[in-house]
């Protein structure tokens, strides 16, 4: 996965084309991940019954399409029924997250002194969270520096975490406003699923 993004940060084009899909349901579609415009969601590596999917370019997962112009990974995380608990709260989220101890969840090593909390925000039911972890990268490749939401969608909490590659990292402008526009996709989606129900 990280060499064919280390692939597109090179300029390199993949080379046998097949098909990735643009959204996943996730725990039989109780929140839907939607890509936004230039990614896919790399279904080789999502976990769509434990609520997980991988968001990435879908050039570097071997589709035709032109590349992003913002290139980085994405991941999609949904907790169990009734795990929601941002909306009304986003605010002692957003403080909790910024002592040592909530620094230790955003670690990949739980360890709080990993993190340098760059900027956070909390409205409308979302906490957005810039950090920096010293520890080592979810996945071989990516950078340091991490942009995470968390939200509630259909009662359960989600959450969305954003980095670049080490070798193409990505500023704080452009890692926000990709957070910010797979936010969104998911919200519109989980919208979607919510007015598919007929009513009774």
């Amino acid at each position: 996965m990280i060499l064919r993004l280390t692939a597109m940060a090179l300029g390199l084009s993949a080379c046998v084309a097949q098909e990735a899909p643009s959204s996943m349901a996730l725990l039989e579609g109780g929140v839907v991940a939607t890509s936004p415009e230039g990614y896919c969601v790399d279904d080789e590596t999502s976990k769509p019954a434990q609520g997980f999917a991988l968001l990435a370019p879908c050039a570097t997962l071997g589709a035709i399409a032109p590349a992003p112009s913002v290139v980085g990974v994405a991941t999609v995380q949904v907790g169990p029924p009734d795990s929601g608990a941002v909306a009304g709260a986003e605010a002692t989220l957003r403080d909790y997250l910024i002592t040592e101890g909530g620094a230790g969840l955003l670690s990949t090593t739980g360890n709080g002194q990993d993190i340098e909390i760059l900027s956070t925000q909390a409205f409308d039911g979302r906490v957005m969270v810039h950090f920096s972890d010293a520890g080592a990268p979810p996945m071989a490749g990516l950078q340091g520096e991490e942009w995470r939401a968390f939200t509630d969608v259909n009662g359960r909490l989600v959450t969305i975490a954003v980095r670049g590659l080490a070798v193409a990292p990505l500023q704080d402008g452009p890692g926000a406003g990709l957070l910010k526009l797979i936010l969104a996709g998911v919200q519109a989606a989980a919208e979607t699923v919510v007015e598919a129900v007929p009513e009774v």
